[in-house]
């Protein structure tokens, strides 16, 4: 039974009532069908555990005294089984013992209505506990929402934390070539601004790859250049050669450019981690139909076929190791994807029978 108000609301919320008194049953769904919510009925517990196992409702009334299992073993019940145990449940009861009022709320009742029901009583109560029940979520989201950013701020702040930390290294043993230390000292500019892009992202709680300011027009050749120099310290140190192939006349691209930037590091850094000393690694820009693509190619050892579809997925373990001891905890994949498919975008690999691997993502041009 579904019945609107002139009131919009963003959702149909749903009530299971619980009864056995059929005349009860159609009264109460009548009057809150009227307010605007989706009712589902039932006139004993089995029942009702038999339906929210097929459709797990916003708010749950439940009769005390029923057939069959009474209404605090149905709500224990529900309060034991992973889909309903958030789901709030008022008690409507005759009872009026506080030790039955106790046995309510120890079951896991939030509230309990006394019978005879006063239904303006019972839509107050209702919309009370519906409206706590979505704070309870929003501020479920939000926590999860914070989780998630602390997972990939921690994850991408370790890598230019790293060049900064290298850059240093290097500026203190080349004392007396100003030429050098100044190279030096631009690699920790750009990586200092790397992570301050990642903290401000952190801070004003934006998803990942969401640009305050929208997104911009960009040569992605030009960032290809900028990553490049980034890395050519971390490369060097490994005894990589790190290149860049840049594409003539490349279409531009218009997206968020913090999450292009953070993704193509991500791949870069991925790329020296898992490449061998002495080998090579590349970044390629291609016009694509519609898109431009950035590859990067690296001599490592590839991925086996078996793994392949674990690849981009959160915190896949798979056979190939760092090449020199570095920490790899299975998120840059996945946080490549997720920046690249929040500009509309999409990601991949690709394995050569030469060997190595070509990481790439596309984004659409504009």
């Amino acid at each position: 039974m579904i019945k609107e108000t002139s009131e919009a609301r963003p959702m149909v919320e749903t009530i299971l009532i619980v009864d056995d008194t059929p005349a009860n049953l159609g009264v109460l769904a009548e009057t809150l069908g009227a307010a605007g919510y989706r009712i589902m009925v039932a006139e004993d517990g089995e029942e009702a555990l038999a339906q929210t196992a097929q459709s797990i409702p916003d708010l749950i009334l439940l009769d005390v005294m029923m057939p069959g299992i009474d209404g605090f073993e149905t709500c224990r019940r529900f309060k034991a089984l992973p889909a309903t145990r958030d789901v709030p449940v008022l008690f409507m009861t005759a009872l009026n013992e506080t030790v039955d009022k106790v046995r309510a709320f120890a079951a896991g009742a939030v509230d309990y209505i006394c019978k005879p029901i006063e239904h303006e009583e019972a839509k107050a109560r209702v919309r009370t506990h519906l409206t706590l029940r979505r704070l309870q979520r929003e501020l479920e989201r939000e926590l999860a929402l914070k989780e998630r950013f602390m997972q990939i701020a921690g994850h991408d702040l370790r890598n230019p934390l790293c060049l900064i930390l290298m850059a240093v290294g290097m500026a203190s043993r080349e004392r007396g070539r100003p030429e050098e230390a100044a190279r030096r000292l631009e690699d920790i500019r750009e990586s200092a601004l790397q992570m301050r892009r990642i903290i401000d992202t952190f801070l004003e709680l934006r998803p990942p790859g969401s640009n305050g300011a929208g997104p911009a027009r960009i040569d992605l050749n030009v960032m290809v250049e900028a990553v490049a120099r980034q890395h050519a310290l971390a490369a060097e140190d490994k005894g990589i050669r790190l290149s860049t192939e840049i594409s003539a006349a490349l279409p531009t691209v218009r997206v968020d450019p913090a999450a292009a930037y953070q993704a193509l590091t991500n791949f870069t850094s991925n790329a020296l981690k898992f490449t061998p000393r002495g080998g090579a690694v590349t970044i390629r820009t291609r016009g694509m139909d519609g898109a431009v693509r950035i590859e990067l190619q690296d001599s490592g050892p590839g991925v086996p076929e078996s793994e392949r579809g674990l690849l981009f997925k959160e915190y896949a373990r798979l056979s190939p190791k760092p090449t020199a001891g570095e920490e790899s905890n299975g998120l840059g994949l996945a946080i490549v994807r997720h920046l690249v498919e929040s500009q509309g975008g999409r990601a991949g690999a690709d394995f050569p029978a030469a060997g190595g691997s070509i990481f790439w993502f596309e984004l659409p041009a504009g």
